[in-house]
């Protein structure tokens, strides 16, 4: 049976046919938590016989899902209406034609039917099974169903202090005089009405403080009402059932992809993880909400950033991972529902096809009208994830409150670390964990406080130091609990190792590798003491872009599409959380958390605002307003720079730190359709599965990537001279008069043209720039930027230039 092979395509490629079916055995990376680190996934099989031998596979079919069908599509700049006779039409014509399939291939029934955003159903079938269906009329693609293992970044137990809290709304200026929130009816407290934010995660825990009922009456009930089509259903776990409020207003689960749940895999919304609920609550959290992480000194409030929206929650991870037919069979049902955001806390591999099952649905979501914003991963540059123009891929970034402990030295040096335990520790002896190895560990383990390697006699009332690495941080202090020890100090081994906020069991900071190494020697010496001071919180340098971060470039364009989109705080994030969640890590209803996935939902959050204030606009021109008006500079005025004081470029950070203030009036927007989509798709080999079975790309626009109408503008493999077209659209209330102004990438001329746009309300206008490489060498990346300017607005887009190897590079 043929597969469907990735191809990293040359300018302008295209397939000149569409592969008809597909085992994608391909698809080897499923996806992940993007709070955690990637792990291997494997193809999800059952039974030992290769007759009885089931596997779980994606079918797609032949006719177009409701989201794109001409007869049922939302207008351009409307959303999906599910309750037409046009659509009830469309759904029962589709499963005339799915029973079709089904009744050709006996024994097999659907787990889900799939009607929305794809059209097809899942199913566990034996290879027999699957050979016979994808030779059956009607049937256009299998894919196998496939995940990754998620990890969650840990907290623990003890009473919390008075460590401040980040307030991320401060810190991105929503809550300054002409802030964001001072445009939103109500203010801050009633920001995000009207807009429904769909959660597709870990489940949701609907007795945290952050998800409570909102006051009522709510101004915005009947815009609820009448937007608002899906359930909550409860759960069939009698001991994990959830209740929806008028937050919460619909929950589901999806979990047929799983073959072996284990006991925390509750049939059941309810989050087991609390990952789910801390993307949640950072987008959408209720107002001013008394907060208290365990196993640190913070405490004080906290808000989401849209407040006042409301929440459906998907269930579609579970222990062992986020399977795509459950991913799938969620995105159908949250369009279908009516939800306005939908926040994508995941990722996979940067080598996964961009015309894969849960892209091609994000796809059709999109182009019905629903905002996507998606982690791009946590895996470090060059590993960018989720890398699909429709979907806004964010990077994390830190924010403007640090918290500090120090380490002094029996010799009387001191080193100044992060950390959040809000207890002092007095003198005690200092040990280097590599000479505390419990008998037969190997001392590289014992040295990263791995789990069940210390030795109690060696460390029993001591300070231990410990190397990063090998196990979740918060592990190692349990381990230097449980071995007697009364305090750690863990170093980064890595000098672009970003430094972050734990729940430790024992007080701890975190230092950077030089400053770690020296105290690492310090404690090889006879007679090593040290004493730690409490954690104190303060103000910082911010943004930073830390180094667990993804960046691109872009694997499937070859670098022709800048990845990831935009960057939002996800370091240091505190907010809800399942007390037991993460099997009993989460002892408390708030957690301190980092990872692109805490960033994600940053821009999910300001993406209800915007849509609240804009209900007209597309989800490519929020996605737009928000990265043409982003930041590359720090609250100090400097560069912005990744940890271990790298400058960051865009590859980091995309079009940069968000700065939503003046993105609900952006002047200019960079606007983009499924067609535009489609053409790209197409231009760089991975053409969309048809509905009608045919070639999508025979009647596509023929295109470079390079050209896709995004905000920012990147070319992977520039070869001599390259002519980039980009078209904007006013969206302001009068005529904009903008000229040009341009940063030219070192080692290259360019010449933009025309260098002056008008351009009236609602209209567009089309401006190229010719790239011509000068001395720039072959393979290296260098950045620059174009700005278009009026008196009120500066709609600026980054700009990222590669030389091409070999002769075609040459000047």
């Amino acid at each position: 049976m043929p597969v469907l092979s990735q191809q990293h395509a040359g300018k302008g490629r295209r397939l000149g046919r569409r592969t008809a079916s597909l085992v994608s055995s391909a698809l080897a990376g499923g996806l992940f938590l993007a709070c955690a680190s990637p792990v291997q996934a494997a193809p999800q099989e059952k039974a030992s016989s290769r007759d009885a031998q089931k596997t779980t596979y994606l079918v797609q079919l032949a006719d177009r899902p409701v989201a794109t069908d001409p007869d049922t599509a939302p207008a351009r700049g409307e959303r999906l209406d599910t309750r037409t006779e046009a659509v009830r039409d469309h759904v029962r014509d589709l499963k005339r034609e799915r029973d079709k399939v089904l009744d050709a291939v006996p024994g097999v029934r659907p787990q889900y039917t799939y009607t929305y955003v794809l059209n097809g159903f899942s199913a566990e079938l034996t290879s027999r099974q699957a050979d016979t269906i994808a030779r059956t009329p009607g049937v256009v693609s299998l894919t196998r169903n496939v995940a990754s293992h998620p990890a969650a970044t840990s907290a623990s137990t003890a009473t919390a202090g008075a460590l401040t809290p980040p307030d991320v709304a401060r810190f991105l200026g929503l809550k300054d005089r002409k802030g964001l929130y001072s445009k939103m009816p109500g203010g801050q407290a009633e920001a995000g009405q009207k807009m429904i934010l769909g959660v597709i995660d870990t489940g949701i825990d609907t007795g945290n403080p952050s998800l409570a009922a909102l006051p009522e009456p709510r101004l915005d009930a009947e815009v609820i009402a009448k937007k608002w089509k899906g359930s909550c259903d409860r759960g069939a776990d009698p001991a994990h059932l959830v209740t929806c409020n008028n937050k919460v207003i619909g929950a589901q689960y999806f979990n047929k992809g799983v073959t072996e749940p284990s006991d925390t895999d509750w049939a059941s919304p309810m989050d087991s993880s609390s990952h789910g609920t801390h993307t949640a609550t950072t987008a959408a959290g209720d107002f001013d909400v008394p907060v208290s992480v365990p196993d640190t000194g913070i405490a004080g409030r906290t808000s989401g950033l849209a407040p006042a929206a409301r929440i459906a929650a998907y269930k579609v991870c579970w222990s062992s991972g986020c399977w795509t037919v459950d991913i799938v069979a969620a995105l159908d049902k949250a369009v279908a529902d009516g939800v306005d955001v939908i926040n994508l806390s995941l990722g996979g591999s940067n080598s996964e096809p961009a015309n894969r099952p849960e892209y091609m649905a994000e796809f059709n979501a999109a182009k019905a009208g629903v905002f996507i914003s998606a982690a791009v991963g946590n895996t470090g540059p060059g590993t960018a994830s989720n890398g699909v123009p429709w979907l806004t891929t964010v990077g994390a970034s830190s924010h403007d409150v640090g918290y500090r402990a120090t380490v002094t030295l029996g010799n009387g040096t001191s080193y100044t670390g992060v950390g959040g335990s809000e207890s002092a520790l007095p003198s005690a002896p200092l040990t280097d964990a590599a000479n505390a190895a419990k008998a037969g560990v190997d001392s590289g383990k014992a040295a990263m406080c791995m789990p069940g390697t210390l030795e109690p006699d060696a460390v029993k009332g001591a300070i231990v130091v410990c190397a990063r690495g090998g196990a979740p941080r918060p592990a190692k202090s349990a381990e230097v609990k449980a071995a007697g020890g009364v305090g750690m100090v863990l170093y980064n081994t890595n000098s672009t190792d970003e430094q972050s906020v734990d729940s430790h069991t024992v007080p701890s900071l975190l230092l950077d590798k030089a400053d770690g190494e020296a105290t690492k020697a310090y404690a090889d010496e006879a007679g090593a003491t040290a004493r730690l001071t409490a954690a104190r919180s303060g103000h910082q340098e911010a943004p930073q872009i830390p180094g667990f971060s993804s960046g691109g470039p872009d694997l499937n364009s070859n670098g022709d599409l800048l990845k990831p989109d935009i960057a939002a705080p996800g370091v240091d994030i505190v907010a809800g959380t399942t007390p037991g969640g993460d099997g009993g890590t989460y002892t408390g209803q708030q957690g301190i958390l980092s990872g692109t996935s805490m960033a994600a939902p940053h821009i999910s959050g300001l993406g209800l605002l915007l849509r609240q204030l804009h209900p007209d606009w597309s989800p490519m021109e929020v996605k737009s307003a928000l990265m043409t008006t982003a930041t590359t500079r720090t609250n100090e005025g400097r560069p912005i720079r990744r940890s271990g004081g790298i400058t960051a470029t865009p590859l980091d950070y995309g079009a940069g730190q968000v700065a939503p203030n003046t993105a609900d009036d952006p002047g200019l927007v960079y606007d983009s359709t499924s067609d535009d989509w489609t053409a790209y798709l197409c231009a760089i080999g991975q053409p969309p599965v048809t509905g009608d079975g045919g070639d999508a790309c025979a009647t596509a626009r023929r295109t470079d990537p390079s050209d896709l109408n995004t905000p920012t503008i990147s070319v992977g493999d520039l070869a001599r001279q390259q002519t980039v077209t980009r078209t904007v659209t006013n969206v302001a209330d009068e005529t904009g008069v903008y000229t040009v102004t341009l940063q030219t990438p070192p080692g290259y001329k360019a010449a933009v043209s025309p260098r002056a746009l008008i351009v009236p309300p609602g209209a567009s206008a089309t401006y190229r720039i010719t790239f011509t490489r000068t001395d720039a060498a072959p393979g290296d990346w260098r950045f620059g930027s174009v700005g278009w300017s009026d008196k009120h607005h500066n709609v600026l887009s980054a700009v990222a230039l590669r030389a091409a190897q070999g002769e075609a590079g040459r000047p």
